[in-house]
């Protein structure tokens, strides 16, 4: 193997350094629960994922995304953006997940602020895929998972593009239990389309005999599912599912039959880049050349000017604003919860005497009620009751359990239930039907029947591991 050049080590070094700092920054702020790290953790996160792979790609190769093909980055961030945006487009009449701990933006400024955090999140969705890929290309992975070329019949494209358009419309006239075929339905659509043009295609993979392509797209999948789920679960501000009937079959927050649909999403990904790219970008690749296949084959076409891609700008922005603006009632389940939430019937001082003793975040708080030296203290400082105690200890679990949050958490109070261990009896069609009527026309944030689900089923789960502990 030849020796990796000394400028690309140099350059693997530092992104990989970037990486691991980036991860240790990340967890530290989310251990201490420093809000302007814990808050936007999956940023820190992912980005740190990013930067490690492609550090430990350019070692191995000299070569990376981010170093040798890094003209294609700009490109691939946004358009990363708009095609998660379509999907969060197509949640809205899905409802298969929702958003919980989410900045509550009360300006113009913090608005923007938030939107461009979404945007530097979803911007991570093709990136993160892509240097999977690379990576498990470098470690050698399915390297000689080969077969006999084959020739397709031309109906064939033609016959996967009709598959694909019958999983969109089945997954869209019957949400409720064909959601999930939309998964995997952009390839079927897009790549055929590619595979006719000669763009970059799987199905050309195919009929070379190029299983490995296919293998590690769907290996990227797998695994950028496992990251991106575990960091989520450790995230305050997060993502939840509520898929009917698998609520308590989940592996993170997903269900674990939805970890399927993440191999799905890589080959989607993979034919989306590929269309985009024939169109604008050139016909360019990000894949590594040393990789093979159809990559090394394509033929050039001429870039797009950049005025006209810049055109395309306000039609990427609309999306996304309209995607915002109509999913706050469908996907928007709570904002995040602040000291001023609480103790609705304690003196109005109360978060300012906490902040002055180092607790500035309900995290914050409900960590120090529960270590029975500093609830004392704490008690001492607030000059409060037992009850009073009481009270705002129940209150805080229960806006900061599964994402409830304040809204909600208030109504939950108003009709009796205070604590989380009292959803654990509690009929989630009743409660959902009490909180509507509660609510009246009020429509912001999000209320849905499959997240009082979450909720009830969250707290039943949490209460028979609480009696397991007792009995072991």
């Amino acid at each position: 193997m030849p020796r990796t050049p000394r400028p690309a080590r140099r350059a693997g070094a530092t992104l990989l350094a970037a990486g691991l700092a980036g991860f240790a920054l990340a967890f530290w702020g989310l251990w201490r629960d420093i809000g302007w790290i814990a808050q936007p953790f999956y940023a820190y996160a992912w980005w740190s994922y990013i930067f490690l792979l492609d550090g430990a790609t350019c070692l191995a190769r000299g070569r990376s995304l981010l170093t040798t093909r890094r003209h294609l980055v700009p490109a691939i961030l946004l358009w990363s953006v708009s095609f998660w945006f379509f999907f969060e487009l197509l949640n809205l009449r899905f409802q298969n997940w929702y958003y919980v701990g989410v900045y509550h933006a009360q300006t113009l400024v913090e608005f923007t602020l938030v939107g461009l955090f979404g945007v530097v999140c979803f911007a991570t969705v093709w990136a993160g895929l892509f240097e999977t890929y690379a990576a498990l290309a470098a470690l050698g992975i399915a390297r000689r998972s080969r077969s006999r070329p084959r020739r397709l019949k031309p109906w064939v494209s033609y016959a996967l593009q009709g598959v694909g358009a019958v999983m969109v419309a089945l997954a869209v006239i019957w949400p409720y239990s064909l959601a999930p075929l939309v998964w995997g339905s952009l390839t079927f659509l897009l790549d055929p389309w590619n595979y006719r043009l000669g763009a970059r295609s799987l199905l050309r993979d195919v009929a070379d005999g190029r299983d490995d392509v296919i293998v590690r797209c769907l290996a990227a999948g797998l695994v950028c599912g496992l990251v991106w789920e575990s960091l989520n679960y450790v995230a305050p501000q997060q993502w939840i599912y509520t898929v009917r009937g698998l609520e308590a079959f989940k592996l993170f927050e997903m269900p674990v039959l939805g970890f399927l649909g993440f191999p799905a999403l890589a080959l989607d990904s993979f034919a989306a880049w590929a269309a985009i790219s024939f169109w604008l970008y050139g016909n360019a690749t990000w894949e590594d050349a040393g990789d093979g296949g159809t990559a090394l084959d394509l033929d050039p076409r001429p870039v797009t000017p950049v005025r006209t891609r810049a055109a395309l700008l306000p039609l990427h922005i609309l999306l996304w604003g309209v995607v915002v603006v109509f999913g706050q009632t469908v996907s928007l389940g709570s904002f995040e919860v602040r000291l001023e939430d609480l103790g609705r019937q304690l003196p109005a001082a109360v978060p300012d005497v906490l902040r002055a003793h180092g607790i500035r975040r309900p995290r914050q708080l409900l960590n120090a009620l529960e270590e029975p030296r500093r609830k004392a203290a704490l008690q001492d400082v607030l000059d409060f009751d037992d009850d009073d105690m009481s009270a705002l200890l129940d209150e805080t679990r229960l806006y900061t359990f599964k994402g409830i949050g304040a809204d909600h958490g208030r109504l939950l109070q108003s009709m009796g239930i205070e604590r989380v261990d009292q959803l654990r009896d509690a009929d989630p069609e009743s409660v959902y039907a009490h909180l509507r009527q509660l609510r009246g026309r009020h429509r912001f944030p999000a209320l849905r029947l499959g997240m009082v689900r979450v909720w009830v089923t969250a707290a039943r789960q949490r209460g028979e591991a609480q009696r397991d502990a007792e009995t072991t």
